[in-house]
């Protein structure tokens, strides 16, 4: 994309970071019973954007993208709902493990299943939010040596930038099953969330580049309200990094199977330091 290509696009690029900072930034800054409303308020808004969009010729192509805000901002309300009554889930377990665990499948549940479910009402087949085999091989290949790379220096890692306490290979392996089922579930969610649900519409918008980096700046706006490290600027900047290199393995691959992969890798260090400060 030309310099003059890209100034055009700079005002669209600019609205929907608001958009994108709207749903997943804004509301760490408000309190109950105003976050609540304030969620309620944009999913509403983005509906009747992406209705009249819908309706007038000239504003069709905008249709995609606000309707995938809209798909954005509603998940984000039944997460919200979840976290908000996480307490009926105790009495299942009384281990901050397991509900820690089973909290984030269900979040993924919340996320993935609108997502697929009103993607296909609006018509389009999946593979316009990735879900596809892409180039298979390729996605395979990428996501399986840098899920082995980030499992194999994770201990390092997550001693390093989350605080791990007395990590030991026995107790990694009693929680093997909880930590693979965790960093997949967020893997999934988080890739359909991020890059699947936005990055092609983005692109007919954009271009290749100005969606990548888009999403990764959302996404690194969206980790805002994490508190599970010690050198958070450092973790931003890392977070930012790996948006941007999900982006363009998803783009590379044109299938989220190896954005999941890398990215349940790169999850193994932070439930590390998770697991081990319970």
């Amino acid at each position: 994309m030309d310099a003059d290509n890209k100034m055009r696009r700079s005002p669209l690029f600019a609205l929907f970071l608001i958009c994108g900072i709207s749903i997943f930034t804004v509301p760490l800054l408000l309190s109950d019973p105003i976050e609540l409303i304030y969620k309620i308020i944009l999913c509403t808004i983005f509906f009747v954007s992406a209705l009249i969009s819908h309706r007038k010729k000239h504003q069709t192509k905008y249709f995609p993208v606000l309707f995938a805000f809209f798909i954005s901002s509603l998940v984000s309300l039944f997460e919200y709902v979840l976290y908000s009554n996480q307490s009926v889930l105790y009495w299942i377990s009384a281990s901050r493990m397991d509900l820690t665990v089973l909290f984030k499948v269900i979040s993924t549940l919340l996320v993935v299943i609108p997502i697929v479910l009103l993607t296909k009402v609006t018509e389009k087949d999946l593979a316009s939010i990735y879900l596809a085999k892409g180039t298979l091989r390729s996605g395979l290949t990428i996501g399986i040596i840098l899920f082995l790379f980030f499992s194999a220096t994770s201990v390092w890692t997550s001693s390093l930038l989350y605080e791990a306490k007395d990590l030991t290979l026995k107790k990694i392996l009693t929680w093997s099953p909880w930590i693979l089922v965790f960093v997949f579930s967020n893997g999934i969610k988080e890739e359909i969330q991020f890059r699947g649900l936005f990055l092609k519409k983005y692109e007919t918008l954009l271009g290749v580049d100005l969606s990548n980096l888009l999403q990764a700046i959302v996404f690194t706006f969206a980790h805002i309200g994490e508190t599970y490290s010690p050198v958070m600027t450092l973790f931003f900047f890392i977070i930012f990094l790996l948006g941007l290199a999900f982006g363009a393995v998803t783009q590379k691959t044109n299938s989220l199977i190896g954005s999941v992969l890398f990215h349940a890798g790169t999850d193994i260090p932070v439930i590390l330091g998770i697991f081990s400060n319970f």
